[in-house]
Formats: C-alpha cells, sequence, structure tokens
C-alpha cells in the first residue's frame, strides 16, 4: 500500500492528510477517494476499506483545486498554474480563435480547464485591439455580444469604452444566451452598469466615478490621494447599492500590489517574479513606469482592501482573480497573494478558500469544481501546513491533481521554462510588444 501521494499514479485511492478543506468547511482527519477523473467521496480517515490504496500525507491540508477567475492566458503560464494549485482559470479578453483552441485542448497538456469569454467588446477605439472587438454603435454592440456568445464562449466581457447607454441591452443579449456578462467599467462608473444588469465588475477602479466624479486624472493610482479618504461615506453608498443588485466583484489585488513591487528599487524579477519569461518582465516595468511612486501604489492598494473589506461586509460576492500576467506577477502564485491579500481586507482565510473554490465554481457555472464531494472533477490540491488558518504568501505544494491526474511542481515549473519562448508570439505577448513599441 502507498504511504507517499507520488506514488499513486492512475486507478481508485485514498488521500488522507491531517486536514481536507471541501470547498466549504474544514474535516479534520478524512480522507478524499478519487476514481478516475472524478472524486468517488470523502469520509473520515479510519474508515477507508482496508482493500482500497490509502496515500497518507501527514503535516499538510488537502484543498479543492483552485479557481483564478481573471486572467488573460499565454502558453507559457498554464503549467506554473497547475504548478500552484490552480485547476481552472476564466481568460477575460483575449483573440477569440486563439482562446478557443486552448480550451478545446486543455485536457491534453499540463494546463488548468480554462473558461473564456473570447474578446474584449470594446468601444469604437479600444484600448486593447489586437485582443478586443470594436462596436460602434448600440446595435453593433448587441450583435458582438450575440455572435460571441454563438462562437461558444462561457461568458460576455465589456471594456472601458462602452457607453452606459448601450449596457442594458448588452446585458439583455447575454443573458439572452444563457451567459453572465461582466465589465471593466471606468469613466462611465459601476452604478450605471449594476443598473444595467451587469453581473460582475472587474479591478474597483469604476467606482471612482461614482464615489468622486471630476476626479483627478488616473486610473488606480488615484486612490492613494488624501482626498479619495473624504469619499468613505460615498464608498458605503455605492457598496450598498451593488449589494442591493446583485452584482459580484473581482478586483483583482495582486495587480495592484505588483504595481508597489515593479517600482520599488529593491525589486528583484527571479526572487518576485519566479518564472515568468524576462521579455515579460520587461514589458511591465515599460507599462508601469507613468512615473506613480511605490507608496502611492501602496497607499491605493491599502485603500482598495478597505473598500473590498465594505464589500464583504454586505454580502457582495467576490471572486478571486489576479489579472495575470499583467504586473508580472507568477501565474499561480499570483492568486495566493490575492487570497492573502483578501484577508488582509476583513475576510478570514476560510472566506478568501471559499472564494477561490466552491463560491467562485457557482458564480462561473462549473458546480462539479472548486469541491471534494462524490461526483466533482478530482481536482485537489495537497499543501504543508494549514492555510485554512492563515494563507500563505509563498505554499509549500507537494502535488497536484487535475481531472485525477497527478502533476508534481517542479516538473510543472520546468514545462513552463521551456515554453517560455513562445512568450511573444502569443496574441497577448504581441499586444504587449505593440504597446511597448517594440513593434
Amino acid at each position: 500500500m502507498p504511504s507517499t501521494f507520488p506514488e499513486i499514479q492512475a486507478g481508485c485511492f485514498a488521500c488522507a492528510a491531517d486536514r481536507l478543506f471541501d470547498g466549504v468547511a474544514v474535516l479534520e482527519n478524512h480522507a478524499v477517494i478519487v476514481e478516475g477523473r472524478t472524486v468517488a467521496g470523502v469520509m473520515p480517515s479510519e474508515a477507508v476499506p482496508e482493500s482500497l490504496p490509502l496515500a497518507r500525507v501527514p503535516g499538510t491540508t488537502i484543498l479543492p483545486g483552485l479557481i483564478d477567475a481573471h486572467t488573460h492566458l499565454m502558453r507559457w503560464e498554464l503549467p506554473l498554474f497547475l504548478a500552484y494549485g490552480v485547476t481552472a482559470v476564466r481568460d477575460t479578453g483575449n483573440d477569440p480563435d486563439w482562446i478557443l483552441q486552448c480550451r478545446a485542448q486543455d485536457d491534453e497538456h499540463p494546463s488548468p480547464a480554462i473558461l473564456c469569454v473570447g474578446p474584449l467588446l470594446d468601444g469604437s477605439q479600444p484600448f486593447h485591439k489586437l485582443v478586443s472587438r470594436a462596436c460602434r454603435d448600440r446595435e453593433s454592440a448587441v450583435d458582438a455580444v450575440r455572435e460571441t456568445a454563438a462562437a461558444g464562449t462561457d461568458g460576455i466581457k465589456l471594456y472601458v469604452g462602452i457607453p452606459k447607454e448601450w449596457l442594458p441591452a448588452m446585458a439583455e443579449a447575454s443573458h439572452a444566451a444563457g451567459l453572465k456578462v461582466s465589465i471593466h467599467s471606468s469613466g462611465e462608473g459601476v452604478r450605471a452598469a449594476a443598473r444595467a444588469g451587469i453581473d460582475e465588475f472587474h479591478h474597483l477602479d469604476g467606482i471612482l466615478a461614482d464615489v468622486w466624479p471630476g476626479h483627478p486624472p488616473g486610473w488606480l493610482s488615484v486612490w492613494s490621494l488624501p482626498e479619495f479618504a473624504r469619499t468613505r461615506d460615498a464608498q458605503r453608498k455605492i457598496a450598498d447599492e451593488i449589494a442591493r443588485l446583485g452584482m459580484a466583484a473581482t478586483p483583482t489585488l495582486a495587480y495592484w500590489q505588483s504595481q508597489c513591487r515593479l517600482r520599488d528599487p529593491a525589486f528583484s524579477s527571479s526572487e518576485e517574479a519566479p518564472g515568468v519569461p524576462p521579455e515579460m518582465v520587461l514589458w511591465q516595468q515599460k507599462l508601469s513606469g507613468n512615473g506613480v511612486a511605490a507608496d502611492r501604489w501602496r497607499r491605493a492598494l491599502e485603500a482598495a482592501q478597505r473598500f473590498t473589506g465594505l464589500l464583504f461586509e454586505r454580502g457582495v460576492p467576490i471572486l478571486v482573480g489576479t489579472d495575470t500576467p499583467c504586473g508580472a506577477v507568477t501565474p499561480g502564485l499570483s492568486l495566493w497573494h490575492e487570497m492573502a491579500l483578501l484577508a488582509g481586507s476583513g475576510m478570514s482565510s476560510i472566506d478568501a478558500l471559499q472564494a477561490a473554490t466552491s463560491k467562485a465554481a457557482d458564480f462561473l457555472g462549473i458546480s462539479n469544481r472548486g469541491r471534494l464531494a462524490s461526483g466533482s472533477a478530482a481536482d485537489l490540491v495537497i499543501i504543508r501546513g494549514d492555510p485554512t488558518r492563515e494563507i500563505p504568501a509563498e505554499p509549500d505544494i507537494i502535488a497536484v491533481l487535475k481531472n485525477g491526474k497527478a502533476y508534481q511542481p517542479t516538473e510543472l515549473r520546468a514545462k513552463a521554462a521551456q515554453d517560455a519562448s513562445t512568450v511573444t508570439e502569443d496574441p497577448w505577448g504581441i499586444q504587449f510588444q505593440v504597446e511597448c513599441g517594440d513593434l
């Protein structure tokens, strides 16, 4: 009978740890039963039949595979997500043909399961031209929603150039196709999107138009200004309205944190961005070079965490998303950073883990993932220590299963290093080169 997880390669077996988080609650001294690609059940370790191969991994916790709800995928990222226990990702804007092909092949390579929204649907002058679809008027915007849905995407993503007058019709078209619709809202504000029926907003910057009309130029760094603290009452009101209208939020706090790191004179890509291709680090440093100092971004992050706390207090669904690869944060590791930042916003470690597992799965419509229960996908993570008490910044992950197939983190990191040569070829790699003036 195997005593360690790596010895089990296939078939029906049990894996036991000091504790098991099933996506909702913590169970002490439990085992998960894996049968092929699915979970056959969860039971106390002592109840596992003697005839069943059992891997005992003391000093560890078993988690469901984690879900990153905001990414922009490139090939080199995929093994790294798995290496850090992320077994499902949602791509929130990419070249539609490229990402649909990746999704179709996600079980053939070391890759998390992929959800996608197709291209960013933007106004007539898209901000990210190569991964967007331009909409010239409301009619073409509705057509874009319908055609994106018909291509087989898992959702719809609207970008900053969509006027608020188009939002109700676009939301209606998305819902008619059975898809949720999210938005990166900027100058039009989150309130207009919520009232139009948009299901989710990203990055938080859209609330600036609601809580501080006429605010100074800038994006997330505006949150660092002393005057922003005077909007606290307005923040409470917009948080109340977001909750009342049933909108979800994906704050991507890890992106804000990445901007602090990129601007720190002591930043070391080898230490703080392990596995990220050097080209990506250089592009992100170029794109972050707007003169805003690291200490301002730290203050902005703290303000964003306080607002996230307001949302959480009001029961607004919070999804764990990282905006990888923006900010040159290591894919997968970025999700642990995000969970830690959410825990620093008023959520408990259990709350943050739920947001990255069962609650994310429910919102995204993939209820067979994000849980360890009979019939769920055999996606699980074995991690040393107890992340249910404190989210680690540097998780010590022993092994990962996706659809019942075992992966070792060291092998996955080696695969990502091999794939790093594709960084300039994928749609977002080309987009970054254009934005940096390299093409």
